[in-house]
């Protein structure tokens, strides 16, 4: 139960351990370089994770992630997948289109603050 980090990288699951979304103290999940096709489901239910590690697999598709609350960090580079995945703003990715989705959003978050400073003046 005391249970923080958990590396399960390159040991070929397609699916994930049964147990593992009752963790509910786990912060840091590594599962890169497996087999998984999609995304896991069950992940949206662990809103406690800090870090998600999900590079090299075979997602080609990612779910709304917002959902995962307390996300710092989402790791995706080198899965098939064609844009970043929608997560929270203060979420950083690490993947293909990440760096340009990032400044986007840091753009978008500038300029409303700018407009809601412009508006308590």
């Amino acid at each position: 139960p005391a249970l923080r980090s958990l590396q399960l990288g390159d040991n070929r699951l397609a699916r994930l351990p049964a147990g593992l979304p009752r963790r509910a103290g786990l912060r840091g999940l590594w599962l890169y370089g497996n087999r998984f096709e999609e995304f896991p489901p069950a992940l949206l239910r662990m809103a406690h994770l800090h870090v998600l590690d999900l590079d090299r697999n075979r997602i080609a598709r990612f779910p709304d992630l917002t959902c995962l609350s307390a996300l710092c960090l989402l790791s995706y580079d080198h899965n098939p997948v064609r844009q970043p995945p929608h997560v929270g703003d203060a979420v950083r990715l690490v993947g293909n289109g990440a760096q340009e989705f990032m400044e986007a959003r840091q753009e978008r978050l500038q300029s409303l603050q700018h407009q809601e400073d412009a508006e308590e003046e």
